[in-house]
């Protein structure tokens, strides 16, 4: 059963309500791209040295958790409405921009302090059932992709296609910055020459735990447990 009606279709901003409330009450800390009148408690976040002016919908700051790993985290969300197969689409580059730029450069602060990127991740209004998209929300779910982790198909291959083009960017930024030949020339400093690059993929409710938010993301075990802090 899908948990929209298509009269009742929300805007893009009402979709960043829903989500940033969802969050919220999980405990999360927001951030917007700007003071949010209507949610006047929310934090706000700036970035800098960026050509296009493109920035992620939400900061979200909690504790990311799998197996015996756990730490605090600054989470940058790109948010879609999830309605049709092109806002998915659209999401997907919208994340590639935004993990290319923080690559080249890009600058994220809250209140005038820089912070570091854990990981830009795609998010719909649907995040909030365990899914990206509407249509999703036919299937059985006793049919979801199951494996490390659970996942209705398209949010399970929209995740592992990021994970791939993120691989792909990253050997393509190495190339072009000549990062391996630096990293050669300053390993007997210790030093690094970039700063981490962040990870990348997908955010939802845990389709099997309505309590809990998952991170898909591109780093093992890939799918994490994002908490309060």
């Amino acid at each position: 059963m899908t948990h929209s009606k298509k009269g009742s279709r929300l805007s893009e901003a009402e979709v960043k309500l829903a989500i940033g409330d969802w969050l919220t009450k999980q405990g999360l800390k927001i951030f917007d791209e700007k003071k949010n009148t209507k949610r006047p408690h929310w934090g706000v976040f700036d970035v800098k040295n960026i050509e296009r002016g493109k920035r992620p919908d939400l900061l979200v700051q909690g504790i990311i958790t799998a197996a015996q790993i756990s730490r605090p985290a600054c989470v940058a969300i790109g948010l879609k409405r999830g309605y049709k197969h092109q806002n998915i689409l659209d999401g997907f580059d919208a994340i590639l921009e935004y993990f290319a730029d923080y690559m080249w450069g890009a600058r994220y602060s809250i209140d005038g302090e820089p912070i570091e990127i854990t990981a830009f991740v795609l998010a719909t209004l649907f995040s909030q059932y365990g899914y990206l998209f509407e249509e999703e929300g036919k299937f059985d779910p006793h049919g979801i992709v199951r494996g490390p982790w659970d996942a209705y198909p398209m949010t399970f291959t929209i995740a592992r296609l990021l994970w791939r083009q993120k691989d792909n960017l990253l050997k393509r930024f190495r190339s072009l910055s000549g990062i391996p030949k630096i990293e050669r020339k300053l390993s007997k400093q210790k030093m690094s020459p970039v700063r981490p690059a962040p990870e990348i993929g997908v955010l939802i409710q845990n389709p099997i735990n309505r309590n809990a938010v998952r991170l898909m993301l591109s780093k093992n075990p890939y799918h994490w447990r994002f908490e309060k802090i």
